[in-house]
């Protein structure tokens, strides 16, 4: 069964190449450009569609860490959030202190 199958692709192949070296250069050229065309196509589909997967993967960690981190207890002050780790002193030598 697969046999067959690769055997037809192979002639089908082999066919549109004859068929392709018969033809004007004109024609040839836009034959190739439509192939190059339908071959990008497939490319940026099937791209898509992976990547469709992962994007939506990221997505949902992303959300679960946001509402993992809006689940903590933290001190508000109205619509602000006061975490506790703003209170203390800073060390100005801190890099992480750039203001």
């Amino acid at each position: 069964m697969v046999e067959n199958a690769f055997a037809i692709v192979m002639v089908a192949i082999c066919g549109v190449f004859i068929v392709r070296e018969m033809i004007g250069e004109r024609r040839r050229d836009r034959l190739d450009t439509a192939a190059q065309r339908i071959w990008h196509a497939c490319r940026r589909t099937a791209r898509r569609i992976y990547g469709w997967r992962s994007q939506r993967k990221n997505a949902a960690d992303t959300a679960e860490e946001a509402i993992r981190r809006a689940r903590t207890k933290v001190e508000r002050d109205g619509n602000v959030i006061r975490p506790e780790s703003f209170r203390g002193p800073r060390d100005p030598q801190d890099p992480r202190n750039l203001h």
